[in-house]
């Protein structure tokens, strides 16, 4: 019976350790940063941001790009087809077609912000479909008034442009914009006379402080709100990190959707889905980045 307990136990063990070294195996050590044209990852169609583990074979067609970062380093691999390519563990080699090129970049985000970002994605694709078959059977979604940005976020911006859709667009609108907390206080208000407010030069948020804001409808309907919401500012650091990192306007496709990333990673869900959108449009074949830009 000793043995039979000995033997079961010993089973288990070996068992344990097949199981943490194929969960190793399997963890992604990289993911792709950019795609155009035809590739797969595995027996599947490539996809951005698809996690790539080590050990993982990459097809590129003729006239593919597919650009590979690694998470630890924030090395970008770029794979040209057509060429068949090896994912190792700090790097992208050449079983078929050309090498690799390289590049070395500053951007490190974790695997859980790719991974919750492509879960996001998918999410938000499948409501759009359900959303799609509903329209199609007759059914109209509601014109809706609601304040549009910035509304539980954080933000990036110690200016925000406070924007919000109305049944009335030309208002006129009151608006006004507190802080929160202990010593809360009206830190600006004023008419606008369309769905949005620029704060003037005087008016500057401090960072990491949270603030709140309504609009209601002025004059003939006076006191119907439209909405209220709230947002936080950046810490200083996450602020300078953000602006250090900004791409320039015609930097590499991979730098706007890392920034993109970065900025989520940093809770400004708003700010990064106004860069997921700028990459929509120039990547209207990209479902991921549209579903991001919602």
């Amino acid at each position: 019976m000793k043995t039979f307990i000995r033997s079961t136990l010993r089973v288990s063990a070996i068992s344990a350790v097949m199981l943490m070294a194929n969960a190793a195996m399997a963890q992604g050590v990289a993911f792709i940063t950019d795609i155009r044209g035809d590739a797969t990852l595995g027996a599947g169609k490539a996809a951005l941001m698809a996690e790539v583990g080590k050990g993982a074979r990459i097809a590129c067609m003729k006239e593919c790009q597919v650009g590979i970062m690694y998470l630890v380093s924030g090395k970008e691999f770029t794979l040209k087809g057509p060429g068949d390519f090896a994912v190792g563990e700090v790097e992208v080699t050449a079983k078929i077609g050309p090498p690799p090129t390289v590049r070395e970049t500053a951007w490190k985000v974790s695997s859980q912000t790719v991974s919750q970002a492509v879960q996001t994605s998918n999410a938000s694709i499948r409501m759009r479909s359900v959303g799609a078959t509903a329209t199609a059977k007759g059914e109209e979604k509601p014109a809706m008034e609601r304040l549009l940005y910035p509304v539980q976020t954080n933000v990036v911006s110690l200016q925000p442009v406070f924007r919000w859709t109305a049944d009335s667009p030309r208002g006129p609108f009151d608006f006004e914009l507190k802080s929160v907390g202990a010593t809360a206080k009206t830190i600006y208000k004023a008419k606008a006379g369309d769905t949005m407010v620029k704060l003037p030069s005087s008016v500057k948020l401090q960072p990491e402080s949270e603030y709140a804001w309504t609009v209601k409808m002025a004059d003939k309907v006076a006191g119907k709100e439209i909405g209220s919401g709230s947002f936080k500012t950046l810490p200083v650091a996450s602020r300078e990190l953000v602006q250090q990192r900004k791409p320039a306007d015609k930097a590499e496709f991979s730098d706007w959707l890392l920034y993109g990333l970065t900025l989520r990673e940093l809770g400004a869900t708003q700010d990064a889905a106004e860069v997921f959108g700028k990459l929509a449009r120039e990547r209207a074949d990209s479902p991921e980045l549209a579903a991001l830009a919602k």
